[in-house]
């Protein structure tokens, strides 16, 4: 695959880390609201809690794949 191609799947990567931590943003705001209003059942505070926690490993695990994608994409450049 020619580094050019495996730059865009490392931005692509990149692009896909951003959306899940504005999705875990979005999870926090409600998690945040769900615990101020004290009325959610604990069910719910924790599904929301589940899916945060995986929104945030998940993005921090694209980004780390996007990064190193895109560092082998350079090296593949300079030969």
């Amino acid at each position: 695959m020619p580094p050019s191609e495996i730059a865009v799947h490392a931005a692509t990567l990149r692009d896909d880390a951003r959306a899940l931590d504005d999705c875990a943003e979005r999870l926090r705001a409600v998690e945040t609201e769900l615990t101020a209003g004290g009325a959610a059942p604990a069910w719910l505070r924790e599904s929301v809690a589940a899916h945060l926690a995986a929104c945030a490993t998940a993005a921090a695990d694209l980004g780390t794949a996007a990064d190193r994608l895109r560092d082998y994409a350079g090296r593949s450049t300079r030969g």
